[in-house]
């Protein structure tokens, strides 16, 4: 009889001891889970994102370089004479739709022969319209200002002008090349001094303008 007591006695001190220890069990569980948890989402949130699949890569960066554009300048009212200027640039694609470029130069002084300075301007607006990792096609407008001046005489050029690029992203290299084509295209040349204007406006066959340049990314 007293060892079955004290079996009992036993057994109700076990099942005592399960219920007690249950709860700070569950809580030191919860308590490691809970960790586990914060340490997963800050390691996540100080994870940096992964690129965009087919984003073009240069997105978001600034890229800086020479550009050269080649353009039909309406001299005369019979004719214009082929000019050529180069300028150096800043480009900048703010996402994978819409970008800009842009920057100033010096330019080869056919214009005038009594011309001693000749100073170009490019300013550029640019949509995507078609982009991989390493390439970006897109449809461009500008507008061209140049001004010669010199031993007297000074001369202006405006050219505003609308076509399609390709900008091509070396691969592991933050360099990239690109060339436009400009078929449509307003010419505006004044020789100064009094004398008129003349105008030009060229659709594909007309006055064509081609543009080069380099863009060296950060």
């Amino acid at each position: 009889m007293k060892n079955w007591k004290g079996w009992l006695s036993v057994a109700v001190l076990g099942v005592f001891c399960v219920f007690l220890s249950a709860p700070q069990a569950h809580a030191a569980k919860h308590k490691k889970h809970k960790k586990h948890s914060g340490e997963s989402v800050q390691s996540s949130q100080q994870a940096p994102a992964a690129p965009q699949g087919d984003d073009y890569v240069n997105i978001g960066k600034v890229g800086v370089g020479p550009s050269l554009d080649s353009a039909l300048v309406p001299l005369t009212t019979e004719g214009g004479e082929s000019e050529q200027w180069g300028t150096f640039d800043g480009r900048y694609w703010v996402n994978n739709k819409f970008g800009f470029d842009g920057g100033f130069g010096l330019g080869f002084p056919q214009i005038s022969p009594k011309s001693s300075t000749l100073i170009a301007l490019r300013a550029e607006g640019m949509m995507a319209l078609k982009e991989t990792r390493q390439n970006i096609f897109y449809a461009d407008a500008e507008i061209l200002p140049m001004f010669t001046s010199g031993n007297g005489s000074s001369t202006s050029f405006w050219g505003i002008q609308g076509g399609l690029g390709l900008e091509h992203a070396v691969k592991d290299m933050p360099v990239s090349f690109y060339t436009e084509w400009e078929p449509l295209s307003l010419d505006i040349f004044s020789a100064g001094g009094g004398s008129s204007s003349n105008t030009s406006f060229g659709i594909l066959g007309g006055i064509m303008n081609f543009t080069i340049g380099l863009r060296y990314y950060f």
